[in-house]
């Protein structure tokens, strides 16, 4: 009667000892902020991730509200309340880097191949030789152009489709537009900075020196500005203040277009009558500026680990198995939430699914429009956008509206209106 007790205690010995057999229950925490966008993305990572490791619970926690502020006061509090993993927006981590520099986890020390990634994606999150966020989206972008407007102005919608064209090439197209139409080419947020920051980045331009100085003195900004300041003396800017204006310009027919990123797609998509009017083409280039591509950037976000993880280690394998591994699993999960969210991922071995190539029958020529953003994604200038981004945005984009206006004459006392303002939030 003794052999019994023995022999069960013997088994249940074996199975708490044999490798992934009654593994113990672990919880990672993920905080995002879009349910229809990153957060979908992020729990589709869970599932895939779940079928090899099934003892893991992921959270999703949709943040929507004050995320950074919630991590900074997280940060200050030595990581009390932070979560596993964060997703951060590409123009704001610099600043996260500088300010808590040993907040987050070394991810290339972790063994994350780079090289795999868009290259524009990788500089804002290094540090020397330290690199500290798995890339997320792309935000790459292409000029937007309504076909019927462009039919309407006797011109053929085939001569620009599928063509890289000139910011002059492009002007003529709009002034056509104009005299035929009535309708200003492109809609334009007068109080944002990112049309104007998508052209500076075309000519792979940067707002700061190496040493993190401003430098809007450069050709590639000047010529930017000007650029600007034609388009809009021409009347071939449709002007709104606010980003719900800015849509609803957009999906009220007040232009021939607009120039933006991929991440459009599903504002253009959510007006049935814009189906099959709008086509897009590759960013226009600035002329006359040595590096200038027909390829920018607008957006995109990527995912981050904290130092202050306890659990560190699962966390960094979750991000590598999901999102920076080459496999059939991996390859499905990036074609899956390209379909479902249109997040276009930027693990450049995970483009090759059928979602990456398909034509799109709600766009002109039923074109392929996610292997068309994936080409001119590659070729986006490695962007640099240091801590002190954000003010500097919000000077330029004042310093450029008053230009407009009439209030500054030049393009020389416009930047130096930018310049003071920055020097004056920097306390400089």
């Amino acid at each position: 009667m003794r052999k019994v007790p023995k022999l069960l205690l013997a088994l249940a010995l074996a199975l708490a000892l044999a490798p992934g057999l009654a593994a113990a229950p672990q919880k990672l925490t993920v905080w995002c902020w879009d349910p229809n966008f990153n957060v979908y993305a992020m729990k589709e990572a869970a599932k895939l991730y779940n079928k090899a490791h099934p003892e893991v619970a992921v959270e999703v926690v949709d943040m929507a509200q004050d995320i950074e502020a919630k991590v900074i006061s997280g940060l200050q509090a030595g990581g009390a309340g932070l979560p596993d993993i964060a997703l951060f927006q590409d123009f704001r981590i610099e600043q996260f880097l500088s300010d808590y520099p040993k907040a987050f986890v070394d991810l290339k020390a972790q063994g994350v191949d780079y090289a795999k990634f868009a290259s524009y994606k990788v500089g804002p999150m290094s540090v020397g030789k330290s690199v500290y966020g798995i890339p997320f989206d792309t935000g790459s972008t292409g000029l937007w152009l309504r076909t019927d407007y462009i039919k309407a102005a006797g011109l053929d919608p085939d001569a620009y489709y599928g063509k890289s064209l000139k910011w002059s090439e492009v002007i003529k197209l709009g002034e056509t537009v104009k005299a035929k139409t009535g309708k200003p080419l492109l809609s334009y947020q007068s109080d944002n900075f990112d049309m104007l920051r998508i052209v500076v980045q075309s000519t792979g331009g940067q707002f700061f020196n190496p040493d993190g100085s401003l430098n809007l003195r450069s050709e590639a900004f000047k010529k930017s500005l000007a650029l600007f300041k034609e388009l809009n003396d021409k009347g071939l800017l449709y002007q709104v203040v606010g980003w719900s204006d800015w849509i609803n310009a957009i999906n009220s027919d007040q232009a021939a277009g607009f120039l933006n990123a991929i991440w459009m797609v599903g504002s253009v998509k959510s007006r049935p009558e814009n189906k099959g009017k709008y086509m897009v083409i590759p960013t226009p280039l600035i002329e006359g500026v040595k590096g200038a591509a027909n390829a920018s950037n607008n957006g995109g976000s990527s995912w981050y680990v904290f130092s202050s993880s306890k659990n560190q280690k699962l966390a960094v394998d979750f991000l590598k198995s999901v999102w920076a591994t080459t496999n059939e699993g991996t390859k499905a999960f990036y074609n899956e939430i390209l379909k479902g969210a249109g997040a276009m991922g930027t693990y450049l071995p995970c483009q090759g699914g059928p979602n990456f190539t398909a034509n799109d029958d709600f766009f002109y020529k039923s074109q392929p429009l996610y292997k068309d953003f994936a080409a001119w994604m590659a070729k986006v200038p490695v962007l640099t956008y240091t801590p002190n981004y954000q003010p500097m945005r919000d000077a330029v984009a004042h310093a450029t509206l008053n230009y407009f206006q009439g209030k500054i004459k030049s393009i020389d006392e416009a930047i130096a209106a930018a310049e003071a303002e920055y020097k004056q939030v920097m306390g400089q």
